[in-house]
């Protein structure tokens, strides 16, 4: 008869003075723990009569080798790029993913970290939404240690990591890049200004207009619903002012090509009765007509990194980190006016 399983990765994790996840991981073979500690847990796994038993092995450490992720838009390109990210680590390291998608939604969202904490994940990967404004849900997470990383969209507090774009430089930078093309009337399409990449944003703008002593109209700062329809009629009040915009920028993909439609519905041609530049990683604003000026995020970049700094949590390392990705502008014809 064969012995009886009379261990856990939990029991060799103690001989050893190592933690769980180092432990599987080197059961698994992989290369990322060094070849001297996968001997060490091979050996103690032999002595211990130790047999691979996962679900046995997950529910006696109270913890499964997942991470959940929770978004706002899993369809978007955006999203569908943080998510690639974070799989790829994730997987070097011997974990599996679940993805929520919150649709915008606060509840949701509250549902979405309720149903992971019910799975008992190892950690979780979260970008806030449009309607957040209370954190108790995550601050919960907190208290029953379970780590949690914000990519893209932040919470304003320094008590969590978070990965998040340059935002501030970025809309400076595209505020300037506006000035230089002779734009001097320039709106910026926001999202709700709860979420603090709005406020960041709004921030570089502002303060590019103050640089070059443009003069803040508080009529050009339109807020929006991020949903092309509330955002489209958000960009037709601007087109209908009687002094209109001669220049917009849109704060994310969504918005950008709201704006894009608006603007042709409206008879208008780009860059020359209206520029148009907005954040997005979107590859075809290359290939529309005109092609779109944007300002990259680095998405994948966001979730690689967001994940790696998760798995140092799971592994013992509480700290929180602020990590800020570089953005990339891509000048293309919506914004390069005729000289």
């Amino acid at each position: 008869m064969a012995a009886k399983n009379s261990s856990s990765l939990k029991d060799i994790a103690a001989k050893l003075g190592i933690s769980i996840a180092t432990v599987s991981r080197a059961l698994q073979d992989n290369p990322a723990i060094s070849k001297a500690t996968r001997e060490r847990v091979a050996q103690a796994a032999r002595e211990m009569n130790y047999s691979k038993n996962f679900i046995a092995d997950s529910l006696r450490s109270g913890q499964l080798p997942v991470i959940g992720v929770i978004v706002p838009h899993a369809v978007t390109l955006f999203y569908s790029s943080v998510l690639d990210g974070i799989e790829q680590v994730a997987a070097q390291d011997g974990y599996a993913v679940i993805n929520m998608n919150s649709h915008e939604s606060y509840e949701e969202e509250r549902c979405n970290v309720r149903s992971l904490q019910n799975l008992h994940v190892a950690g979780i990967i979260a970008s806030v939404t449009q309607e957040t404004e209370d954190f108790s849900h995550f601050d919960a997470l907190a208290k029953e240690h379970l780590p949690v990383v914000f990519v893209a969209r932040d919470i304003p507090t320094r008590n969590y990591s978070s990965v998040t774009a340059d935002s501030v430089e970025a809309a400076h930078r595209a505020t300037r890049h506006l000035i230089e093309q002779g734009c001097r009337r320039i709106a910026i399409l926001c999202g709700p200004n709860r979420l603090k990449m709005v406020t960041e944003r709004k921030h570089g703008y502002i303060e590019a207009l103050h640089d070059n002593r443009l003069l803040v109209r508080p009529e050009y700062v339109a807020y929006s619903d991020i949903n092309t329809q509330a955002a489209m009629q958000a960009t037709e009040r601007l087109l209908s002012m009687p002094e209109r915009p001669d220049a917009i920028i849109a704060l994310n993909d969504t918005l950008l090509f709201a704006a894009m439609k608006a603007i042709k519905n409206k008879g208008l041609d780009m860059p020359d009765d209206v520029a148009l530049i907005g954040f997005s990683d979107v590859e075809y604003a290359e290939y529309v007509s005109p092609s779109l000026s944007t300002i990259e995020d680095q998405s994948r970049l966001m979730g690689e990194t967001a994940c790696r700094i998760l798995l140092n949590h799971i592994n013992g390392s509480p700290a929180p980190v602020k990590k800020i990705i570089p953005t990339i502008q891509r000048v293309r014809e919506s914004s390069c006016k005729k000289r």
